[in-house]
């Protein structure tokens, strides 16, 4: 017993004299390169590490440790000079000289001065950077995460002879960032950092410095994130294939083929298992060590990497819930030190999973995580990551109507766009938007819902001509917003006027974006059949002088009788809402559900005992036009959503037993609109009285339809041609695209793309079931337990002339395409008889009438045949123009005597940059 203790002191000194025999050691001296003099307090690090000293009075410096990688950066920087970097390779036990000459910049400018230098234009240039730089708009952490200095950075455009114009960012001094999920400050010393072609690259030199906190609860969420950052990285897989570990720490490789010309890649993991990819043993992959203490990978082109050991959505495959990245090797190898840190990264290119992290989750070289963190494969915080998907699942809507004020008995044209957290979110959130005209007494005059497509929203308004003169406003917001705090819901202001009254009209400065976009007008006016006809061409360019793409909302006006208003919303106001967030949430669990169409809610009531808790309703619109099944949870409560139909319709509810009997009874739950609370958006302007006889108005009765004619040596298209009316598929095979697979089955074309035939509608939370097929127009009702693979299965793609698939687009079938549709012509269409020929028994159902969408009433922007232009205050309307390429053109039709138009757009480009802007023009 009395020897232990000394033996525990004789491997101390043990342990201290192999450290010091060990050791590694560089020295040196930083310069100033013009006065030669030595520049104390310099900082010398090891880039991307925590390894740093400063220089002495003398300008020298040591760094000593056991642990220095074998080839690395070193860094000298000192403010007011150039930041230098000399890689240095460095054996074991070995002691090198390294000196550094550091050149005085030319100028710095103080604090104030780079401050006082930014515009809006640098700050979207700056978010773009954020975007890129710290994290990916998804991750849990990207809250946590802040550069302090952010203007230390300038942005300016470079021009090139050969090659795209692209965006630069230089900084003088080192970024800041101040990272309170992993416990780092990180002192980054940006080298390189370009913007094109709606893409981004950075490179600098960074520093790390572990944060203490005397929280032990903050201490030990520092410790998990920055092991849960480990965990699937390229690190974790570079040290698992040094040390021969790759599935021990969850690792699964396989090696990548390109797609042949006979076969389609599917979404199914286990139907491109030894297909398109191929496992990889560890004992494949070749390692050479160098003379310089590092290795050389052999690396095949392209592998597929499958992290195990993590849940995560998966964007790529449906049957797997893990993490999927690739890594490539353009050259057939790289080389990594004995850390498993690639020595140049150029040599490895990294995608998907392993290629999310950006310097929020970079962790300094020198990291090793501690040995009992296997367990850790879910986030660190469940309930942050709750809340982080809570915050990206926020949605909000911008609308636009065709003019600033309205009379009583006019026709208000709207359209807009929804705003969302996370754009990846958009094709599982709200297709229901919820339009209020609310009163100065907080009363809703109206109310009307509209289909959200595409993330884009149109609609008209009929006013009544009993409304009263005053100050309303327009609410918009989805059923879903009401989750959130109501300053997500959007509101704008709306004037009534009396009938004979104008508003003066008032100076609307215009918004200035000081080069950021460049918008060019140039209209041409003619004559047509008689009619003057104005025709204007539109382009816009961004600040690399590239023309931009763009969706936009377009209003022309007659500034004699619409005068220009101030302070009414606009597009750019709307977009800082993706910069508010909701900091501290009541909840994440939903109390209002997503609607995905005219949706409905209720409650059954067993009319005996015995019969079962939880019961299938039976929902029928009309005569069989749209038809579904919903399941009641064991309280008897139900919620259908999905239909799609406009204005009023009857809707028949049973439960149906076995043998096709109903019984219990329905009560239907009343929807209600939100309270109004707090204040209301109001504008200021002055009234004065006009004659009455000189006015004109917008009314839809002024819209003639155009007359429709066919052309006699014209193709008539058949229903089956436009898709019997359904709209536009989201993917169309042709009988040239099915002789490709002669002899298939359906199923196992659906299988290719889809993936087991689960095409899914993308909705949020909940099951989808079969998906609705559609054969020769008539759709096809399901036997008990049937499944479309079952009726796909029975058909050849010999007997089919064309299939078309709906998964984002499937929600004009309402309930019964809710899990997709497939719609299929075959060469035997009388095959199949049309289940519309079957009349709806309704006996035991339950009757209601529903309301659907708000009925549109379309602005006609083209003068019917042979009639000439009414005068009226609104010329031309489009809520979902579109500029593509180098320009796109409208035309508008000039009544007579109109001599000025105004025009107004807003929308967004293809880059995300918000815009609006008003063209007056005088006409000749």
């Amino acid at each position: 017993m009395f020897f232990r203790p000394l033996q525990v002191i004789f491997l101390f000194f043990q342990v201290q004299f192999i450290l010091q025999v060990n050791a590694q050691t560089i020295r040196g001296k930083v310069i100033d390169s013009k006065t030669k003099e030595p520049l104390q307090f310099t900082n010398v690090f090891i880039n991307n590490t925590t390894i740093g000293t400063t220089t002495n009075e003398e300008g020298s410096y040591t760094l000593s440790r056991p642990d220095l990688p074998g080839t690395f950066q070193l860094v000298a920087s000192f403010v007011g000079y150039s930041t230098s970097s000399i890689e240095v390779s460095i054996g074991e036990g070995e002691t090198k000289s390294v000196d550094f000459l550091l050149i005085p910049l030319e100028s710095v400018l103080s604090e104030i001065e780079l401050k006082s230098r930014r515009d809006k234009p640098w700050e979207r240039h700056l978010k773009r950077f954020q975007d890129v730089f710290l994290a990916v708009s998804d991750d849990p952490i990207a809250g946590e995460l802040e550069i302090t200095n952010p203007w230390v950075l300038e942005f300016e455009k470079v021009k090139t002879d050969k090659g795209p114009n692209y965006i630069q960012a230089s900084a003088q001094e080192p970024l800041i960032l101040e990272n309170d999920a992993l416990g780092y400050k990180v002192t980054y010393y940006l080298q390189d950092y370009k913007f094109y072609n709606f893409k981004s690259s950075f490179y600098g030199l960074a520093f790390f410095e572990n944060k203490m906190s005397k929280d032990s609860a903050q201490s030990a969420e520092y410790l998990l994130n920055k092991q849960t950052s480990y965990l699937g990285s390229i690190k974790h897989l570079m040290r698992s294939i040094l040390l021969q570990q790759v599935p021990e720490q969850g690792f699964s490789l396989y090696e990548t083929f390109p797609e042949q010309m006979n076969r389609r890649r599917t979404n199914t993991y286990t139907i491109e298992l030894g297909e398109s990819i191929v496992p990889i043993s560890q004992d494949s992959i070749r390692r050479i060590p160098l003379r310089n203490g590092n290795f050389r990978i052999i690396w095949p082109q392209r592998v597929e990497v499958h992290f195990l050991k993590k849940n995560y959505r998966n964007d790529y495959y449906l049957d797997i819930y893990h993490p999927v990245g690739w890594v490539e090797a353009p050259l057939g190898y790289f080389d990594i030190d004995r850390n498993g840190v690639p020595i140049h990264p150029t040599q490895v290119v990294l995608s998907g999973y392993i290629g999310r992290p950006r310097m929020g989750r970079s962790l300094p070289h020198d990291y090793f995580p501690s040995e009992t963190f296997e367990n850790l494969a879910a986030e660190v915080d469940l309930l942050k990551g709750l809340i982080n998907k809570w915050e990206n699942l926020r949605e909000s809507p911008y609308l636009m109507t065709n003019k600033p004020y309205y009379y009583p008995g006019e026709t208000v044209w709207f359209g807009g766009k929804m705003l969302y957290k996370n754009q990846f979110y958009q094709d599982t959130l709200s297709r229901v938007l919820h339009v209020d005209l609310i009163s100065e007494g907080s009363e809703v005059v109206l109310s009307n819902q509209y289909p959200i497509e595409n993330g884009g929203f149109s609609g008209s308004i009929s006013l009544p001509d009993s409304l009263p003169q005053g100050d309303y406003f327009i609410r918009a917001y989805t059923e879903w917003m009401r989750n959130y705090p109501e300053r997500d819901f959007y509101l704008r202001a709306f004037p009534v006027l009396g009938k004979g009254l104008n508003i003066e009209s008032q100076d609307v400065e215009q918004f200035d974006f000081l080069g950021d976009l460049e918008f060019q007008m140039k209209d041409s006016i003619y004559f047509e059949s008689n009619q003057q006809v104005l025709e204007m061409e539109l382009s816009i360019k961004d600040a690399l002088d590239e023309l931009v793409n763009a969706e936009m909302m377009i209003s022309a006006t007659n500034p004699e009788l619409v005068s220009d208003m101030k302070g009414q919303s606009n597009f750019i106001e709307a977009y800082e809402w993706l910069n508010q967030e909701e900091k501290n949430p009541l909840s994440v669990i939903p109390k209002f559900d997503i609607e995905y169409g005219v949706s409905i809610s209720g409650n059954f009531e067993k009319d005996k005992k015995r019969q079962p808790d939880i019961n299938p309703i039976t929902i029928v619109r009309g005569d069989l036009a749209d038809y579904g099944v919903v399941k009641t949870d064991s309280t008897g409560f139900f919620r259908a959503t999905g239909l799609y139909f406009f204005e009023m319709d009857t809707l028949s509810f049973a439960a149906l037993d076995n043998r096709g009997k109903a019984y219990g009874s329905i009560n239907l739950k009343e929807k209600t609109s939100p309270l109004v609370r707090g204040s209301f958006p109001k504008l200021r302007y002055s009234i004065y009285q006009v004659n009455d006889r000189q006015m004109y108005y917008d009314s839809y009765e002024d819209y003639i339809l155009l007359e429709e004619f066919v052309a006699e040596d014209e193709k008539i298209e058949s229903l089956a041609d436009r898709f019997y009316g359904y709209g536009e598929p989201d993917q169309v095979y042709s009988r040239e695209d099915l002789d490709n697979w002669p002899g298939n089955s359906l199923d196992q074309i659906i299988g290719m793309r889809f993936g087991n035939g689960a095409m899914g509608n993308y909705n949020y939370g909940l099951e989808e079931g079969e998906p609705l097929i559609i054969l020769d127009g008539a759709r096809y009702a399901y036997n008990e337990d049937e499944t479309a693979k079952d009726v796909l299965q029975n058909i050849l793609t010999d007997e089919v002339i064309s299939m078309a698939v709906y998964t984002l687009n499937a929600n004009s079938f309402g309930l019964a395409g809710f899990a997709g549709v497939i719609m299929i012509e075959t060469k035997r269409g009388e095959r199949f008889s049309a289940t519309s020929d079957k009349k709806f028994n309704d006996t035991g159902f339950q009757k209601f009438p529903i309301r659907g969408f708000a009925e549109v009433n379309s602005f006609l922007n083209e003068p019917s045949l042979n009639r000439s232009v009414v005068p009226k205050p609104s010329l031309y309307w489009n809520p979902n123009f579109k500029l593509e390429g180098t320009s796109s053109s409208f035309k508008i039709y000039v009544p007579n005597g109109v001599s000025k138009i105004n025009i107004r757009i807003e929308g967004v480009t293809e880059e995300g940059i918000p815009f609006w802007k008003t063209f007056p023009l005088h006409l000749n």
